[in-house]
């Protein structure tokens, strides 16, 4: 069997390295000059390279562990459980908590109880949570997380200062316009399944280096034939059961089966090209997109209390001190990069303004901010970094095999379970090649 894998990011590299691994003949083509998808970094003419956003996974990602193995590649920061500081603008002295080393969900006792301002009886609360995911509840995914949370007692002061930072990092939405299905999977899978579940993961600094050279090594070992700079423009079924894509300049090749790692509205694209979409492709397609902006700011000394900080109920919500965790990108500076999810009212921001407002924030939230000195910002945007995890979205998620004969969907958008993640694209890329190798 020949094959081709439309898109070079962790979906499709994934899908081309177990294709290969099965005798598969397989081409990946990439339309960028690197591989990686959104795992990428950007030139910077004072930093050198930025990333365009901070990206973080869990213990719990397992697949994604796997495949990073598979390329030989370690992360920045390696937790065995979780271990944050959380700083509430309201009382800014820094909370350093750890979970323990206990079996889940009593890991996270020592987290809740240093945890600011939590209102009492909070313990109990998360108990209610754990005992209501236990009991494996159903047909969530039309509901909004935020009604979900109330639903099962939870106080408002519990749910912005624990739940919302975590899960709108997680889903990237906001609570009341997030499906409680993706929610509450967040939740089991990522906070209380095992006291390692939680511990963070946090990649190097530049991101194209850390995933695209190791990538193309273990690709070209695996006999695979990657084609970076190649823009594919349809894909049509044809005779004899054969798939013709065409890509460049005019050029056309036929292929027994194909990948489509792509975002779902150019897949329908690719399709529809020759009249062969499907409905279910077309409804993911309509799901909209949310954006994530990250400011990374480079000051003359480090204001950050920890590695990662969370910042409750603030705009800066989540805060990574790229300095402690590795190679400094630009000399005699201290680079910090601050990720806000669900960023709607931050994307359309001029980026002179956003960074003299979140550094503003920093300054008022950090006091060792207010002495420091900011030698250089950049501000990058992703305004299609994740779908949208909206009520009812989880229906309108493809598997793999929803498109036409021959052909498998792939990419974080398809039907996973879990939210618009790093491990979410690797699992859809494993089962786009089952699907094609069954």
């Amino acid at each position: 069997m020949r094959a081709v894998v439309v898109g070079g990011g962790l979906a499709g590299i994934t899908a081309a390295l177990d294709l290969a691994a099965a005798g598969v003949q397989v081409a990946l083509l990439e339309r960028s000059g690197q591989l990686g998808g959104l795992c990428r970094s950007v030139p910077d003419p004072v930093a050198g390279r930025v990333d365009t956003g901070q990206h973080v996974y869990l213990g719990c990602c397992t697949e994604l562990e796997a495949l990073l193995g598979r390329l030989g590649v370690e992360p920045a920061l390696r937790q065995e459980r979780l271990e944050l500081t959380v700083v509430d603008p309201g009382h800014p002295r820094p909370r350093q908590l750890s979970a323990a080393p206990l079996p889940a969900p009593f890991h996270l006792l020592p987290v809740l109880g240093a945890w600011p301002r939590l209102p009492r009886g909070s313990l109990l609360h998360v108990a209610r949570v754990a005992a209501a995911l236990r009991e494996g509840p159903g047909g969530l995914d039309d509901l909004p997380a935020l009604g979900w949370l109330r639903a099962l007692g939870q106080p408002e002061q519990l749910i912005s200062q624990l739940w919302e930072p975590f899960l709108v990092a997680a889903c990237n939405a906001p609570l009341d316009r997030c499906s409680a299905e993706l929610a509450a999977f967040v939740v089991r899978e990522g906070l209380l399944s095992s006291s390692r579940a939680g511990a963070l993961r946090v990649p190097g600094t530049d991101l194209t280096q850390w995933l695209d050279p190791p990538a193309r090594r273990a690709l070209q070992a695996a006999g695979v034939e990657v084609r970076l700079d190649s823009r594919v423009h349809s894909v049509s079924c044809g005779p004899g059961s054969k798939l013709y894509v065409t890509h460049g300049p005019g050029a056309e090749e036929a292929f027994d089966a194909a990948v489509l790692a792509v975002p779902a509205r150019s897949a329908h694209r690719l399709l529809l090209a020759e009249g062969r979409s499907t409905p279910a492709l077309e409804a993911a397609a309509g799901i909209p997109d949310s954006p994530i902006v990250n400011v990374h700011l480079f000051t003359d000394r480090p204001f950050l209390p920890g590695a990662v900080t969370l910042i409750p109920r603030s705009r800066l919500q989540w805060a990574f001190d790229r300095s402690r965790l590795d190679d400094q990108l630009l000399e005699g500076s201290w680079h910090a990069a601050i990720s806000i999810s669900a960023a709607e009212a931050e994307v359309g921001v001029p980026e002179g303004r956003l960074s003299a407002d979140i550094w503003q924030l920093c300054q008022e939230t950090f006091p060792p901010a207010a002495r420091a000195r900011l030698v250089h910002s950049r501000v990058t945007r992703e305004a299609h970094a994740t779908f949208w995890p909206e009520p009812g979205s989880a229906a309108r998620r493809p598997g793999p095999s929803d498109a036409v004969p021959g052909v498998a969907l792939a990419g974080s958008w398809t039907r996973t379970g879990w939210p618009a993640t790093m491990e979410g694209a690797v699992r859809s890329g494993s089962a786009a090649a089952r699907h094609l190798l069954a």
